[in-house]
């Protein structure tokens, strides 16, 4: 016995509907695009040498599980943004070395409910803990055996057992851009206390 036509017409239309619920039911939302962190829409901060410089002396402990490679945008990345767009050279002599000390971030898996409490309870699995610790040193300037300033930064964020990869991630993003958003102030004091001698 064979089907009429407009019976396989709706079969496989049918057919193709089940298809496409189950592909989209299936897909994976696609991952955030972050944006650079910038710092074009702060005032410059113009000193008197001849160059400015970025250098890392930041080290990871072997104590802790480091996650900086896996962030979106690091701490660290968004110093050297900081310093690019913040920071001008007027001078002829002399350096203004950008230190980075410390721009760590880790991993600390949270203590969580056991027994039936922690199967009905939604809770805070991982801490993510920043550190962000940086030094201007003015190098090479007549007259000037020493002169710094320096900001030194500590944030942390917890995330949820059931949050998604696309939510772990902004929430990294959002650690470094806080982060960010403290030490550009702190810096910026420090420079106006301690090198007020060289501001432009």
């Amino acid at each position: 016995m064979h089907t009429s036509l407009p019976v396989r017409r709706l079969t496989l239309a049918l057919g193709f509907i089940a298809c496409m619920v189950g592909l989209s039911a299936c897909a994976t939302p696609p991952p955030p695009q972050f944006p650079e962190l910038t710092y074009t829409h702060l005032p410059i901060i113009t000193l008197g040498v001849a160059k400015i410089e970025v250098v890392s002396t930041s080290k990871k402990s072997d104590a802790a599980l480091h996650i900086e490679s896996s962030m979106p945008v690091t701490p660290e990345q968004a110093v050297r943004n900081w310093a690019r767009d913040r920071l001008r050279a007027s001078g002829v002599s002399g350096v203004a070395k950008v230190i980075i000390e410390n721009a760590s971030v880790t991993e600390t898996e949270l203590a969580r409910s056991k027994g039936l409490k922690g199967v009905f309870t939604t809770e805070q699995s991982q801490r993510y803990d920043a550190g962000l610790k940086v030094s201007i040193r003015l190098e090479g300037v007549p007259r000037v055996s020493e002169a710094f300033a320096q900001a030194d930064i500590k944030r942390s964020q917890t995330v949820s057992e059931d949050v998604s990869v696309n939510i772990r991630e902004q929430a990294l993003f959002d650690l470094t851009e806080t982060i960010m958003k403290d030490f550009d102030p702190a810096m910026a004091a420090s420079i106006r206390k301690h090198l007020a001698d060289f501001i432009r």
